[in-house]
C-alpha cells in the first residue's frame, strides 16, 4: 500500500492503485477490464443478485462476486480464467432459458447489456431443447412506460431504484420462481415524477418508452448532447431524432448536476415540440388582422417602432419583460437592446424581489452531499425541482447529512426533515428575522406574528450552529415583500458564525433564472450584478404593468413570458397590455399575451435553439440544438433588432459569438467559452453580493376579508407545455384548496366539498382539502392549470386576501 487510504491489487495481472472500500468491479474499470455485471448500478451499490460478475480471488475458496467484494491489500484477481468463464457462461445461459429471442424487433436492441454480454461472454450454442415459460407481454405500468415480463432476468435494478433513489418504494418484486415480476403494490400506475430513469437502467428490454416502442432502430437515431430546458436544475439529456422528428429523450449523465437522472417531464414532456400551437412565423396586425410577415424584416420593424416611441416619449416610455427560460445569450442581447441602443432600465423577468449574487458561496449540487446541515427555506423541490429533490433525499438516507425546513407550507421532504418548522403565510421575513436574530443575539421572535413557538424557533437555531457545513436551499420566488434582504441577511449571519462553512443555493423555479440575473434583466442592475445608479433605476415588471395601465409606459416586448396567465392581477394586467400602443411578443407559443401583439415574433425555443444557461447551482452549461429549423435563431432576431438601430453593426456568426462577448464584459463570466462549457459546464465566478436594505419587520394585519393567499408552484401542470393530451397527463391535478382544519370548520367545509375562492374581481372554484397544509388563517392553492385563473386572485401587496365560501 502507498498510504493509508490506497490498495495495490492485481487483476488480470494488470496492477491497479484505487482507494480503500472501491468495489472490484469499479477498479477493474480503470484498467480498462470489463467485468459483466446486470443487477450492479454505479448509483445503486452493490447488490449481487444476478451472480454475472463472478470473479475467482486468489486464496478465496470459492468465486465471489466482483459488485460486493471491495478491494483488500495485494489481492490477486483474475476474471477470465476458467472457473469465471464457466460461471459467467452459467449464469447467462440460466438467464436466457425463458428469454424470447426477439432482438430483431426490440426496442433494447443494439444497446442492450444482455445481447452484448452473451455475445461476449455466453455460450456459442444453446442446450435449450424444451419450450419456453409464457409470460405476459406489452402490459403498461403507467402511462408512459410499458413492461415486457417475458424479457425480464430479474436483475432487480428498477426495484432497487424506486427504493434506493426515488426512496417512493413505488416499484417491488412480487411471487416467485418462473412467476417471479416487477410489479407495484394493487397493481396501482408507477406514476412517480422520475419513473422513465428505469428505462435507462434496465439491462435487457423489459421496461420501454411507450412513446417510442418501434419508432425507430437506435443506431437510426442522430443523437444530441443537450440540456433540460423545463426548470432551475438544468440536468442533461440526448435527445434522439430521425428524419428531423423527436423519437426518444434518455439522460446524459453528469454527477455535477443531475447525479444520472432526469425527471419524467424531461423524458416525456417535450411534445410541445410538435405542438399546433407553436408559433413559427412572424406577423403584424394590420387593421385588425394578423398578416404574415418575414422574421427578420419583422425584427427590424420591431427596433424602428420602439424608437420612434423613444424619440417621441422618451426612454421611459419603453420596457422589456423577459423570463427566466431564455439562454444567457438572448437575454444579454436584449439587455444590450434596452439599455446600450434604447437607453432604458426598464427591464426584468419576474414578480418577486430579488438582488444578483449572495453574500456567501454559491454552492452546486455536490455541496448538498457533503454537507453537515442542508437548510430548505420557503422551497418544495419535489413540486418545482424534481432532480433537486432526488439530490437531498440522497444526501439525508446515504450521506448522513441532516436536514431542516423553514417554510410556509407542508411539503414532501418533511419527513426527512430532523426540524421542520411552518411559519405563517406572509411571514417569512419576521420568520428569518427571528432565526438570524436567534443566531447572532439569542431571541427567538414573536410567535404571534411567525406562527412558530419559541422554543421550536430556538431548536433551529441550535441546529444551524451545531452543523460545521451549512449549505441553505431557497426559493427567492415564494418570499414576499423584500424578504429576500433579510433572507441574504440572514445568509450574513451563518457566515459569520465561527467554525461554521456556509453557502447558499438560489432555487428559483425557472430555466434560467440565475442567468436572467447576471445577464441584468433587472431594473437595477447591469450584467454581472453591477449596480445601476439610484437615480436611473427602471422599473420592475409589476410596476410596468402599472405603467402601462396608466398610460405612461407606451410599448412592451415580452419575451417567453405569458404575463396574463402568471402575474398576479389576471384581468388588470390584460386591460393594462391593451392599453399599450405597441407590444410585441417574442414567443414560441401562442398564448393569452400573443394574441394581443400588435408584432408576433416566432422563437425557437428547447429542440431547436443553443446557447448557454446558468442552473441554480451557478454552472453554466451549453444547451445543443437537437432539431432543425428554418427559422432563424432567436441571437440572430434580437442582433437584427440591435444592428438596425446601431451605427457601428456587430455581426454574430454563432451563439458563441455572443458568449465570447459575454466572456469579455460580464463580471463572473470570464471563464466562459465554447470549450469550458461543453462537457459538464462550467461555474461561473463570483457575481458581486449587493444586499439592499434589510426591511423592519411587520406584523401582517387581517384585512378582515378572509384568509391569506399562498400559490404554490406545480411543474406538471396543464399548461402550453404539457396540454391536456399529454402522456403525462395522469400527473395533472384537479383545482384544489388546502385549508386548516380550524378555519375549514369556521366555514363549514370538509374535505371533497367545491369552494369558491374569490378576489380582485376574480373567482376560481376549487375542490377542498382540509389538510392542515399551512397554519391557519390562510390557503394554500397550486397552480394546476392555464385556465384555473389562481393568479388572477392576487394583488400587487406582498400579501393577498381571498374569500372562501362554499360552492
Amino acid at each position: 500500500m502507498s498510504d493509508d487510504n490506497q490498495i495495490n491489487i492485481t487483476i488480470n495481472d494488470q496492477p491497479v492503485t484505487v482507494p480503500k472500500g472501491t468495489l472490484l468491479v469499479e477498479a477493474a474499470k480503470q484498467i480498462g477490464i470489463d467485468i459483466p455485471v446486470f443487477c450492479y448500478h454505479e448509483k445503486l451499490g452493490p447488490f449481487g443478485c444476478c451472480r454475472m460478475c463472478l470473479v475467482e480471488v486468489e486464496k478465496m475458496p470459492k468465486l465471489t462476486t466482483a459488485c460486493t467484494q471491495t478491494v483488500m491489500p495485494d489481492m490477486v484477481v483474475k476474471t477470465e480464467s476458467p472457473k469465471a468463464q464457466k460461471a459467467q457462461q452459467g449464469v447467462l445461459e440460466f438467464a436466457l432459458l425463458n428469454h424470447p429471442l426477439d432482438c430483431p424487433v426490440c426496442d433494447k436492441g443494439g444497446e442492450c447489456p444482455l445481447q452484448d454480454n452473451t455475445f461476449k461472454f455466453g455460450l456459442e450454442k444453446t442446450r435449450m431443447e424444451f419450450d419456453r415459460a409464457d409470460n405476459d407481454k406489452a402490459t403498461p405500468l403507467s402511462p408512459v412506460i410499458t413492461i415486457d415480463r417475458e424479457r425480464c432476468i430479474a436483475c432487480q435494478r428498477c426495484t432497487r431504484y424506486s427504493d434506493i433513489i426515488e426512496q417512493e418504494q413505488a416499484l417491488v418484486m412480487l411471487n416467485r420462481g418462473f412467476k417471479n415480476e416487477v410489479n407495484t403494490f394493487n397493481e396501482e400506475p408507477y406514476a412517480t415524477r422520475y419513473s422513465g430513469n428505469v428505462i435507462d437502467i434496465c439491462p435487457v428490454g423489459a421496461l420501454t418508452n411507450t412513446e417510442f416502442r418501434f419508432k425507430a432502430r437506435t443506431w437510426d437515431l442522430d443523437n444530441s448532447e443537450t440540456l433540460c430546458a423545463h426548470c432551475g436544475c438544468n440536468c442533461n439529456m440526448t435527445l434522439g431524432s430521425r428524419t428531423n422528428k423527436l423519437m426518444r429523450i434518455q439522460t446524459r449523465p453528469n454527477d455535477l448536476v443531475d447525479d444520472g437522472w432526469i425527471c419524467d417531464k424531461a423524458r416525456f414532456g417535450y411534445e410541445f415540440i410538435e405542438s399546433d400551437n407553436r408559433l413559427l412565423e412572424a406577423g403584424a396586425m394590420v387593421d385588425g388582422v394578423r398578416k404574415t410577415i418575414n422574421t427578420l424584416d419583422a425584427a427590424a420593424q420591431v427596433a424602428d417602432s420602439l424608437k420612434k416611441i423613444v424619440d417621441e416619449h422618451g426612454s421611459e416610455s419603453v420596457g422589456f419583460i423577459g423570463s427566466g427560460y431564455g439562454t444567457n445569450e438572448e437575454l444579454y442581447l436584449y439587455q444590450k437592446l434596452f439599455r446600450s441602443v434604447l437607453g432604458t432600465n426598464n427591464l426584468d423577468h419576474k414578480t418577486y424581489q430579488d438582488t444578483p449574487g449572495l453574500p456567501v458561496d454559491h454552492y452546486d449540487f455536490l455541496n448538498i452531499e457533503t454537507a453537515n446541515l442542508v437548510l430548505l427555506i420557503g422551497s418544495d423541490p419535489a413540486e418545482e425541482l424534481p432532480i433537486l429533490d432526488l439530490r437531498i433525499k440522497k444526501a439525508v438516507t446515504r450521506r448522513g447529512v441532516k436536514l431542516a425546513i423553514l417554510n410556509d407550507q407542508k411539503t414532501a421532504l418533511d419527513k426527512f426533515a430532523e426540524l421542520s418548522l411552518t411559519y405563517n403565510v406572509g411571514a417569512d421575513g419576521a420568520a428569518l428575522s427571528a432565526l438570524a436574530n436567534g443566531l447572532a443575539e439569542g431571541g427567538a421572535g414573536d410567535e404571534s406574528v411567525t406562527g412558530i413557538a419559541a422554543d421550536q424557533m430556538k431548536l433551529m437555531v441550535e441546529r444551524v450552529r451545531s452543523g460545521k457545513k451549512v449549505c441553505v436551499i431557497y426559493n427567492p420566488a415564494s418570499l414576499t415583500g423584500n424578504s429576500i434582504h433579510m433572507l441574504k441577511h440572514l445568509l450574513t449571519v451563518i457566515g459569520k458564525i465561527p467554525d461554521i462553512e456556509c453557502g447558499a443555493i438560489p432555487a428559483a423555479p425557472s430555466t434560467n433564472a440565475v442567468g436572467a440575473m447576471d445577464m441584468g434583466i433587472l431594473p437595477d442592475f447591469n450584467p454581472g450584478g453591477v449596480h445601476v445608479d439610484e437615480a436611473d433605476n427602471g422599473l420592475s415588471a409589476m410596476e410596468m404593468i402599472e405603467k402601462a395601465e396608466s398610460g405612461e409606459l407606451k410599448a412592451l416586448l415580452i419575451y417567453r413570458s405569458n404575463p396574463i396567465i402568471d402575474f398576479p392581477g389576471g384581468k388588470r394586467v390584460e386591460e393594462a397590455l391593451k392599453n399599450l400602443r405597441l407590444l410585441v411578443v417574442h414567443d414560441m407559443m401562442e398564448t393569452e399575451t400573443s394574441l394581443l401583439a400588435h408584432i408576433i415574433l416566432p422563437s425557437n425555443g428547447p429542440g431547436y435553439d443553443e446557447g448557454t444557461t446558468t442552473n441554480i447551482g451557478g454552472r453554466v452549461q451549453y444547451r445543443r440544438r437537437g432539431l432543425n429549423t428554418k427559422n432563424a435563431p432567436d441571437w440572430k432576431v434580437i442582433s437584427r433588432m440591435i444592428n438596425s438601430l446601431s451605427e457601428e453593426p456587430i455581426d454574430y456568426l454563432t451563439s458563441f459569438s455572443v458568449t465570447e462577448e459575454i466572456s469579455g464584459k460580464v463580471p463572473g463570466y470570464g471563464e466562459i467559452s465554447k470549450k469550458s462549457v461543453k462537457k459538464e459546464g462550467k461555474p461561473r465566478e463570483v457575481v458581486a453580493s449587493v444586499n439592499g436594505s434589510v426591511p423592519q419587520v411587520e406584523k401582517t394585519g387581517s384585512s378582515g376579508q378572509g384568509l391569506k393567499l399562498r400559490v404554490a408552484t406545480q411543474l406538471f401542470s396543464r399548461d402550453k407545455i404539457l396540454s391536456a393530451s399529454s402522456s403525462l397527463a395522469h400527473h395533472f391535478l384537479p383545482s384544489t384548496v388546502h385549508l386548516h382544519e380550524g378555519d375549514a370548520a369556521k366555514l363549514g367545509l370538509t374535505d371533497g366539498d367545491e369552494a369558491v375562492l374569490s378576489a380582485n374581481g376574480s373567482e376560481v372554484r376549487a375542490k377542498v382539502e382540509v389538510s392542515n397544509r399551512c397554519n391557519p388563517g390562510a390557503i394554500v392553492v397550486p397552480i394546476v392549470s392555464d385556465d384555473q385563473g389562481v393568479q388572477g386572485l392576487a394583488g400587487s401587496g406582498s400579501v393577498s386576501w381571498v374569500e372562501v365560501r362554499k360552492g
